[in-house]
């Protein structure tokens, strides 16, 4: 069940006291939705994350009467009545008898700690799919299913196999693979993923560094032919694996070190120009 941090929420031009945040008025609507991470104040990546969350609305038949404009004007109001600094907003979009609603609201958070940045972190395989990975719709039942088995299992990360055995992504993340000594990024073609905003500013990264990038179809058992590998998202940022179940990964790979440095870089960067 969606929970809702901090002082006020949004939904459509109101701004509302989290006391009447009622997270069952839209749980089984499948809304369309994005996460922002707010970093100084800033939603980082906004304009990718508005034309993803546009698309997302075309997928799904979706025509809001809203612009960029608008949202801009409703997450600044949520950002600046609660004083967020940092976390993750999340926003979401439906229609019930032809009236349009748009919710925000400060989501709970838990960004990786120094130690599984250096580490790395513990994952496991969930055979499961979305239905539709190229737009980001609320799905309960595999996010539930995923928080379920992280709990029981005590990862920090599932990566999903679809019935082909085919890798996709994580639950939260996109994964990327490297072999040792080798100047190529592997992932999951875009295809079997939703395409993050993370994981578009890496590869950008990646080609701008010289980095080749190879998407394919990777099964589950070719896993063993890769050395190291990481997952991307709004929280985590660059994250290695130290774990894929049984199968050790090497978190030293120098490429996950430089991107993980352009990557936090390209932020700075951002922050230092964004302005609404």
């Amino acid at each position: 069940m969606e929970s809702c941090l901090l002082t006020y929420f949004v939904i459509n031009d109101e701004i509302r006291s989290t006391c009447d945040f009622n997270p069952y008025f839209f749980e089984n609507k499948k809304p369309v939705y994005e996460v922002l991470r707010i970093e100084q104040s800033i939603p980082l990546f906004l304009e990718d994350h508005l034309e993803r969350f546009f698309h997302s609305c075309h997928l799904a038949n979706l025509k809001p009467t809203f612009d960029e404009s608008r949202i801009k004007k409703r997450l600044k109001a949520l950002i600046t009545y609660n004083n967020l600094k940092t976390g993750l907003i999340k926003f979401i979009f439906f229609k019930e008898q032809e009236k349009e609603f748009f919710i925000a609201w400060i989501t709970p958070f838990s960004f990786p700690t120094k130690r599984l940045y250096s580490e790395g972190i513990t994952t496991a395989f969930l055979h499961a799919a979305r239905k539709n990975p190229q737009a980001k719709f609320s799905n309960l039942n595999i996010r539930q299913q995923a928080d379920n088995f992280i709990k029981e299992n005590k990862v920090y990360e599932v990566l999903l196999v679809n019935k082909e055995n085919v890798l996709t992504e994580g639950s939260r993340s996109n994964l990327f693979l490297l072999q040792k000594d080798l100047n190529i990024l592997f992932t999951p073609h875009e295809n079997l993923v939703l395409k993050g905003i993370t994981r578009k500013k890496i590869i950008d990264l990646a080609i701008h560094e010289g980095i080749d990038i190879f998407e394919s179809e990777f099964k589950k058992n070719e896993l063993t032919d890769f050395d190291s590998a990481f997952i991307t998202g709004t929280s985590p940022k660059v994250l290695p694996i130290k774990t894929i179940e049984h199968l050790t990964m090497d978190v030293h790979h120098p490429l996950i070190q430089l991107l993980k440095t352009k990557y936090d870089e390209l932020i700075e960067d951002y922050l230092k120009v964004f302005s609404w």
